[in-house]
């Protein structure tokens, strides 16, 4: 077990509610009685930001308490394991590629294949839990929202990326 400092800590539970407040703040309805939302975004930063597990960590307890606190309790235990391998994937490729010289366009072209990876893994997610739920024909409805939801999470965390990484955050 990788022990924490104070600060990684203090990063990570801060990292969690800005998830909780992303994926809070507005929530569109899905035909599967989910949400669409910006909280995406802050799963990708969590994985850049924090590294592929504490990331992972943060991005997956942030968004299970979302959905508890927002009435969607029957998605949290999916989104908890959905949403930390997803920033867990976003951060493992985005630090593969990326190194301390990186050019802005390698640090740009690297963020959009982990969220592309990122993103493949959290729509498979939630069509294989709400094929479970509610059965194929259902599931196959969440698609289009949930790929709306993973680039436009996508659009909005590059540029911040960008710049917080610029400042060495």
């Amino acid at each position: 077990m990788a022990k924490y400092n104070t600060k990684q800590l203090a990063s990570g539970g801060l990292m969690a509610a800005l998830v909780i407040i992303g994926t809070m703040i507005v929530q569109v309805p899905t035909p599967t009685k989910g949400y669409i939302h910006i909280g995406d975004s802050m799963v990708y930063l969590c994985g850049i930001l924090l590294g592929p597990w504490a990331g992972g960590m943060a991005a997956a307890v942030g968004s299970g308490f979302a959905d508890m606190f927002s009435g969607y309790g029957i998605y949290a235990p999916a989104t908890f394991f959905i949403k930390g391998i997803d920033a867990l994937a976003v951060g493992y490729c985005y630090k593969m590629i990326v190194f301390k010289d990186s050019t802005v366009i390698k640090k740009s072209i690297a963020f959009i294949v982990a969220f592309l990876i990122g993103g493949t893994i959290m729509v498979l997610g939630y069509l294989a839990y709400e094929t479970f739920l509610y059965g194929f024909p259902i599931a196959v409805l969440g698609i289009v929202g949930n790929i709306t939801q993973a680039v436009g999470g996508g659009v909005l965390a590059l540029p911040l990326v960008l710049v917080l990484e610029r400042v060495k955050i």
